[in-house]
């Protein structure tokens, strides 16, 4: 089938960021395409008043969720899906679409196997992916981009100069077929952070259908870290992403959770080296967390602990 704009429909789970939603509408309204619906989840202060400014220009609609969470707000969103789509969009609130990204990306859809599951938008504002020696040898890293490596490490998929057919896809500037979403139901977890909920949900699709990142379809990912205190956030980074990707190494045959420690115990003590030497408390306290994240993923492997529940913090 050809699709255009009208077939898809981005679901945008938001909370108290109402400048990144602003920010985000108004590069949706400047597309020379537009979508068929836009469903706006707020979890968090009523930003009503700036939906129904962009009545008028964008076809907007806006839902509460309560309780909130990332991944409960975008399933509510699924729920409210209709014949009208056949693709599903998953944006984040704090991504911004380049000038013709949705108009490109439609041109993806139209030129790719017809069995692909989703197509990711080409994040452009991030460094390049480096790969070298040593974090090769640390199993944090490859040459090649897309690839989930034995240790659980996902190699970027952003800022890539040509269309690649990577392992999996993000969350949060992807759009899918909706037959995917309604075959793959994506677990919540109560969670401040949803470290890897993009790689634990699309990596058991790529086993089994195309994925593709369109390097034309450019967005730019205007992100901040607010949803822990920022006094501990390093420490918070560095156990809970720990912790997750021990979760999703240990639910994979085909990944190796002795790969996956070597990995974390490695990036843990180049965090505490290279935080010494350049005298660095973010890096101390990130290796700090990192090592609290390990013990516990080694209580999991005893059978003394819940790796899902330790990823969930409130």
């Amino acid at each position: 089938m050809t699709y255009t704009g009208q077939d898809i429909a981005f679901i945008i789970p938001t909370k108290d960021r109402p400048q990144k939603i602003t920010n985000l509408l108004q590069s949706i309204a400047g597309q020379k395409m537009m979508c068929g619906r836009i469903i706006i989840i707020n979890g968090g202060q009523c930003i009503k008043d700036i939906v129904v400014a962009f009545s008028g220009a964008l076809p907007i609609e806006y839902h509460d969720c309560q309780p909130p969470g990332q991944i409960r707000q975008r399933n509510m969103g699924i729920t409210l899906l209709d014949s009208r789509t056949k693709l599903v969009g998953f944006l984040d609130d704090d991504i911004v679409l380049e000038p013709q990204a949705l108009e490109k990306m439609v041109a993806c859809w139209n030129r790719v196997d017809e069995n692909t599951a989703g197509i990711g938008f080409n994040v452009i504002n991030v460094p390049n992916h480096i790969h070298s020696f040593l974090r090769g040898f640390m199993l944090a890293s490859s040459p090649v981009a897309g690839k989930i490596l034995s240790s659980g490490v996902n190699v970027s998929i952003q800022n890539i100069r040509n269309d690649i057919l990577p392992q999996y896809l993000g969350g949060g500037y992807t759009v899918w077929r909706r037959e995917i979403i309604e075959e793959y139901h994506q677990e919540n977890l109560n969670t401040r952070w949803a470290w890897g909920e993009d790689v634990r949900f699309s990596y058991p699709i790529g086993k089994k259908y195309p994925l593709y990142v369109c390097a034309e379809a450019k967005v730019r990912h205007e992100h901040i870290y607010d949803q822990a205190p920022p006094a501990h956030v390093h420490q918070y980074q560095g156990r809970q992403g720990a912790i997750a990707i021990f979760y999703f190494v240990s639910s994979h045959s085909e990944l190796s959770r002795p790969a996956c420690l070597w990995m974390l115990s490695a990036s843990a003590i180049a965090n505490f080296v290279v935080g010494g030497m350049t005298l660095n408390p973010s890096l101390l306290k990130y290796a700090a967390g990192r090592i609290k994240g390990i013990s516990i993923c080694l209580k999991a492997v005893l059978g003394l602990t819940d790796l899902r529940k330790e990823m969930e913090d409130f």
